[in-house]
């Protein structure tokens, strides 16, 4: 399966973590993109220096069009898996085997991380939609498995900056396999890219109206 496997890793500023990214994810895929989001530090360096595809933004696009970008290049690329992992090293890597075991048997052709607790109350909102309306329980959650036909099939990964949970929904709609896998997460120190308490609520609620909306 590994031959078969690329990750997409969006990234904004992580010198401090990216290398150690690569470096674990490569051990389970076949190649890493990752995609500088307009980063100003050494992130492409570093990714560069671990083998990894480098794609740069000019500006700042955020999480769902850096995404988009790095799965296009993985289509062209020929990938049948694609897993999609954050560069902030905070998910685990262990589980990568079990994710696409559940794409190569067929029993799901999306699989998605399912954190135990959400660090903000916006998160429990989009959780309880999205629990009722598709049964996953962490949509936002970066760390997921893709079939690459799904993305063929809907024809895009995000147009509407939903926080990469579009995705699902549009999945939902034509009949493909969505499984939750329950992981645990490594506490980050330093700020999410995503911004402070009240930015990042703002973003999530802002996200999920757009989902509803669509």
């Amino acid at each position: 399966m590994k031959k078969k496997t690329i990750a997409i890793v969006p990234a904004f500023n992580e010198q401090a973590t990216i290398g150690h990214v690569v470096k674990n994810l490569r051990r389970y895929v076949h190649r890493v993109i990752v995609i500088s989001d307009a980063s100003w530090d050494k992130t492409e360096r570093i990714a560069k220096k671990n083998k990894a595809i480098v794609l740069k933004n000019k500006v700042n696009l955020g999480p769902d069009k850096s995404t988009e970008k790095g799965i296009n290049k993985a289509l062209n690329l020929k990938y049948k898996f694609l897993i999609t992992f954050d560069a902030d090293g905070q998910h685990p890597y262990n589980k990568i085997p079990t994710f696409l075991k559940k794409l190569n048997s067929n029993k799901a052709d999306i699989v998605v991380g399912q954190r135990k607790w959400f660090p903000r109350f916006s998160e429990y909102f989009f959780s309880f939609y999205s629990k009722n309306k598709i049964g996953v329980q962490d949509p936002i959650n970066g760390f997921k498995a893709i079939k690459s036909e799904v993305v063929k099939k809907i024809g895009y990964f995000d147009k509407i900056d939903s926080l990469t949970s579009q995705i699902l929904f549009n999945a939902d709609r034509l009949g493909f396999k969505i499984q939750n896998v329950k992981i645990n997460v490594k506490k980050r120190e330093d700020e999410p890219r995503i911004g402070g308490i009240i930015k990042s609520n703002y973003k999530i609620l802002k996200s999920l109206i757009r989902v509803m909306m669509n």
